[in-house]
């Protein structure tokens, strides 16, 4: 069985993760997508962030790849035992998986870089927060709304749910499905 490649990310109403400097603005952050998002790093095999988000957000103790350009291939985080630097560049991210010892049937939770994976993902689990706009943010997704992109990726919405009513945030789980299970 491949690795389960899945997707976590909340959004405002027009697809944004972050502010233009690249900050989550407290508008976005929700307690009870927080605590199912941690709980779901918890369960991974390996953590995948962009270099930024690994500054901005320390983790140790979690396996984590950080997508960054400032390596060759793959390196170890001098500041964090369980991080290693990789570039997409430089190293396959099937050979970085090997290198790193994630089982073949392992699951790996991406948290930033989405375009990267547009193509790999197995699942992704979109947080949508309907009543904030972050009009000159950061997108999920660079070619834009994080529904129609994982559409046109050939995920399709599986399991929707209210995930907090009084803030309006709800959850939709996006998967890849076989053909069989198309018919």
């Amino acid at each position: 069985m491949p690795h389960e490649i899945v997707g976590h990310a909340i959004v405002s109403a027009d697809g944004k993760i972050a502010t233009a400097d690249g900050d989550m603005p407290a508008e976005l952050r929700n307690d009870l997508d927080f605590q199912r998002f941690q709980s779901h790093l918890d369960r991974a095999n390996l953590v995948v962030v962009g270099r930024q988000g690994h500054e901005r957000h320390p983790n140790p103790g979690r396996k984590r790849l950080v997508a960054t350009t400032s390596v060759h291939d793959l390196s170890p985080d001098p500041a964090d035992k369980h991080a290693h630097f990789w570039n997409p560049s430089g190293l396959s991210f099937e050979s970085a998986l090997a290198a790193l010892g994630v089982p073949a049937d392992g699951n790996v939770a991406i948290t930033g870089v989405f375009d990267l994976f547009r193509e790999r993902f197995t699942a992704f689990d979109l947080a949508e927060s309907n009543i904030v706009l972050i009009r000159d943010g950061q997108p999920c997704f660079s070619t834009g709304h994080p529904r129609l992109v994982l559409a046109d990726c050939g995920l399709f919405p599986v399991s929707f749910e209210p995930l907090d009513p009084q803030a309006n945030v709800t959850l939709t789980r996006w998967r890849r499905l076989s053909g069989s299970d198309l018919l």
